[in-house]
């Protein structure tokens, strides 16, 4: 599983279209949708009911969705502390705590 997956079902999930997340991930909608397929087969679930238009998540799908969107704001955290550490904006930061 990659983050990149994670992201691209958010997207979808946001824009409620595969063509439209594809556009906003500035990838080809054929891609997203096998990137979002080789997820769901990772994962052994369908997050998405593509039957409908606009594109809903099933109800796995959603609760997949709820455990991505908290990965993906964990990772963005990350990255903004270890950029706050590479300024040395946490100077004080006692790094034995962590």
């Amino acid at each position: 599983m990659l983050l990149r997956q994670l992201e691209y079902i958010i997207a979808v999930d946001t824009e409620r279209s595969f063509t439209r997340a594809a556009d906003r991930c500035c990838i080809t909608q054929p891609t997203l949708s096998q990137q979002i397929r080789c997820l769901e087969a990772h994962l052994n679930i369908e997050i998405f009911n593509r039957q409908q238009v606009p594109v809903v998540p099933t109800l796995e799908g959603q609760l997949i969705l709820e455990k991505a969107r908290g990965i993906v704001a964990e990772v963005r955290a990350l990255e903004q502390f270890a950029r706050q550490l590479n300024r040395k904006e946490l100077a004080v930061y006692n790094l034995e705590a962590v």
